[in-house]
């Protein structure tokens, strides 16, 4: 019997594991059972380690519902073990492959530190039993370890990294892998209570999932959606948070219910239209953004760890302010388009992506609130929180992740709304004090007190923060070097 594990893939088209599991396995004559299982394991206790949100919960309960029901409908039974924590899924799963005969287990490989650690004590475990294991990497285009330097060591510039990726791509172009055809008359969801209970435990209130429509399907649907109303615009129009510019895909990548292939496949097809072109290439260019980022993860455990990684910046002197971080995870900082993307994010569980690097510059760089404090926040409230996409961005931000020169970087808030919210709508639409004021006053309300009474002035200056920032890292790199 062979077993698909499934993880953050949660979906049947362009899946390799079990497309490779149902290749693969040969079935007797007479033989009822099916030609494979699937198995997923349900580790509410490390989803509060790891801070996920209620709403990401929810994404990904939902979605594993509907994969149960679809593997249902090819003869496929999907079994939910409710294992709490990483520790416990090696024996979990070992007695349960053992209680169906199982000699195979497929699965698409994970690159975090505690993900990688379940999976080397998962792999130990079931070899004891004589079961043969077979690992795919569907979660991104170019595994992590397939791309070096000249000196053979991993990328850590992205423009160098893309150079590279594109050779690759251009060279090993994804395959579509078909989706599975009948196994058997029919399947059973074998988890259908264990997720009904766990949506169940869930606070997540209905105005806040009704904005987002889980599983594979949806996932498809949004694609489709994307191609043909966003992409070609999709280059002018994405930094531009009060417009459908972007794919919104972050969720369905994350969870796994659309696969990064199907989406690469999808932009380069789109390449052939000259209208296309120029949106399709910068969208593959974020895709391979992705790609990088899970490389970093993966080659420098560092990050998962929680610190920096560039080690010098393990030494900057953070602020402890609890008033100050209040102020920007409750949207009242005093900068318009800051608030704004927070107020976003507490009531959607989703924040546009040029608004992510904008707030989480103003922390770091601004408040001089050490980002990890940033980091966990947003992962406790975004619906696609992703640790390597969210970690790579918020440590690109506060400059102690990858970049050729970090801390020169200091994005001025105020001109940022100027420029990507010019006519200030998408201001207007989430702090409903500045309301009054036109698209001028709207970016700097303080220079209007009267017509923003209800706004609170700047808590921090901009003025001289880019000259602090850069003392403070020189300094640290001083001490790094002479303890180093």
């Amino acid at each position: 019997m062979n077993l698909v594990w499934y993880r953050n893939d949660l979906r049947v088209a362009a899946h390799s594991p079990l497309h490779a599991a149902l290749t693969e396995s040969s079935i007797s004559a007479g033989e009822t059972r099916p030609q494979a299982l699937a198995v997923y394991c349900l580790c509410q206790g490390q989803w509060d380690r790891h801070q996920v949100a209620p709403l990401r919960r929810w994404y990904v309960l939902e979605s594993l519902r509907e994969l149960g029901e679809s593997l249902a409908n090819r003869g496929i039974d999907l079994h939910v073990l409710d294992v709490d924590t990483f520790e416990k899924v090696p024996e979990a799963l070992a007695e349960f492959a053992q209680s169906q005969g199982v000699t195979h287990l497929y699965c698409n490989r994970e690159y975090p530190l505690n993900e990688k650690q379940r999976d080397t004590l998962v792999a130990e475990r079931l070899r004891e039993q004589g079961i043969i294991l077979r690992g795919f990497d569907d979660g991104v285009l170019v595994p992590p370890a397939a791309l070096r330097t000249g000196k053979g060591t991993p990328y850590t510039v992205f423009g160098a990294y893309k150079k590279r990726w594109d050779v690759w791509m251009a060279d090993h172009h994804p395959a579509m892998t078909p989706v599975p055809s009948q196994c058997r008359a029919e399947g059973t969801f074998m988890g259908a209570k264990v997720v009904a209970k766990a949506l169940e435990m869930l606070d997540v209130p209905e105005a806040l999932t009704q904005q987002w429509a889980p599983g594979e399907e949806a996932a498809w649907q949004q694609l489709d959606q994307f191609m043909e109303r966003s992409l070609a615009d999709y280059r002018r129009n994405r930094d531009f948070p009060d417009l459908s510019g972007t794919s919104g895909l972050s969720v369905a990548l994350s969870a796994g219910t659309l696969s990064v292939a199907s989406c690469f496949r999808a932009a380069t097809q789109a390449m052939a239209d000259a209208g296309s072109r120029d949106g399709a290439a910068c969208w593959i260019d974020e895709l391979a953004w992705r790609d990088f980022y899970r490389q970093i993860m993966a080659q420098f455990p560092r990050v998962s760890r929680g610190q920096g990684f560039r080690p010098e910046t393990d030494l900057l002197e953070w602020k402890n302010d609890d008033e100050l971080f209040a102020a920007w995870c409750e949207g009242r900082t005093g900068y318009p388009l800051v608030d704004a993307a927070m107020r976003q994010l507490v009531a959607t569980g989703w924040m546009h992506n040029r608004l992510r690097m904008v707030t989480a510059m103003f922390l770091s760089k601004h408040l001089w609130l050490d980002w990890r404090r940033g980091e966990a926040f947003f992962m406790t409230h975004l619906i696609d929180g992703d640790f390597a996409a969210n970690n790579g961005g918020w440590q690109w931000s506060a400059s102690s992740g990858t970049d050729a020169v970090p801390y020169f970087r200091v994005f001025n808030p105020v001109r940022q709304g100027q420029r990507f919210d010019s006519e200030g709508r998408f201001i207007a639409h989430w702090v409903p004090q500045l309301r009054d004021l036109d698209s001028k006053q709207i970016h700097e309300p303080w220079k209007q007190p009267l017509l923003a009474r209800d706004y609170p002035p700047p808590v921090v200056p901009h003025a001289g923060v880019r000259e602090r920032v850069t003392v403070a890292f020189k300094a640290a790199k001083s001490r790094f070097d002479k303890t180093s």
